[in-house]
């Protein structure tokens, strides 16, 4: 992990993030009252961004 950020590169996709299509891609997606409208409640795979350029996007489950 440190060798990305010391390239440059940003590494995002946490739980408790709200989703977002330009930056994550939603594999799964459950109805649960513990979670807010659209957030990610599990991350399987971070993603990567460098500058203004997405890597890899991050794989996650999104609640509601």
């Amino acid at each position: 992990v440190s060798i990305f950020t010391s390239l440059g590169v940003e590494i995002f996709g946490n739980p408790g993030d709200a989703f977002d299509p330009n930056l994550h891609n939603a594999v799964m997606h459950i109805d649960d009252e513990n979670f807010g409208e659209n957030e990610i409640c599990q991350v399987f795979q971070k993603g990567f961004k460098l500058g203004d350029k997405i890597v890899r996007f991050a794989m996650v489950q999104v609640a509601n």
